[in-house]
């Protein structure tokens, strides 16, 4: 038996006080073209978030429009989001408007390091020139904590026959799972390599993956 109107009056009222979401071009674009990439990147983030745990305060390196920082900060504690495209921040910053959530138009390669919990970088690192990758790391080492770890996820080289001609233009530093868990490595004691195929986070056959999810702990200093 469906709801009276009053019963569902009840529920509108509980939902009252939600954020007014306005998409952006980016976020826009993916529920216009490929709703589905938005399904996949809030559930990447929310793996992050579970890795982390609570009680955490979380850096997102590139958080573009700032739904997935926003789902940090309601999993983990709080949030810090930066990117260094302005349209992007002030979507963020006009959805986004919780204490736990912040925001900064800013290069993460010049940020001023801090003491995190944990760094979160997704789809970024496939975009950062080789010659700057070092730098990178050494950008997310310096940012964390003695304990902090640091999670980061990028399309796979051997899932780029599938991607988008729009997504290709952008990818000048694409990773197999070799590479991405090596260069981890390099700065981190231990590792752990998790592979994703549309929303599901999995630890199977590397190279079936469409999507890699790497992460670090213990920070070599």
């Amino acid at each position: 038996m469906a709801p009276d109107q009053s019963q569902w009056d009840d529920v509108t009222e509980m939902m009252d006080g939600g954020p007014d979401v306005n998409l952006g071009k980016y976020i826009g674009y993916w529920f216009e073209n490929t709703p589905r990439r938005a399904l996949f990147s809030t559930s990447y983030y929310k793996f992050a978030a579970k890795m982390i745990g609570h009680g955490k305060r979380v850096l997102d390196a590139g958080c573009n429009e700032g739904l997935g920082t926003w789902i940090l900060a309601s999993e983990c504690g709080s949030a810090k989001g930066i990117d260094q495209d302005g349209d992007a921040i002030q979507t963020a910053r006009s959805n986004w408007n919780d204490p736990r959530v912040e925001f900064h138009e800013g290069d993460f390669l010049q940020l001023p390091p801090e003491q995190w919990d944990a760094v979160v970088s997704l789809d970024v690192i496939e975009h950062i020139l080789q010659e700057n990758v070092d730098q990178f790391w050494r950008r997310i080492v310096d940012n964390l904590s003695h304990d902090g770890i640091a999670i980061i996820g990028a399309p796979s080289l051997e899932g780029q026959i599938y991607a988008s001609e729009v997504s290709k233009a952008g990818h000048v530093n694409l990773y197999t799972a070799e590479r991405l868990e090596k260069e981890m490595r390099t700065y981190f004691t231990h590792v752990f390599l998790f592979g994703a195929n549309d929303e599901i986070v999995h630890t199977g056959f590397p190279p079936m993956s469409h999507y890699l999810l790497v992460v670090g702990c213990k920070k070599r200093v």
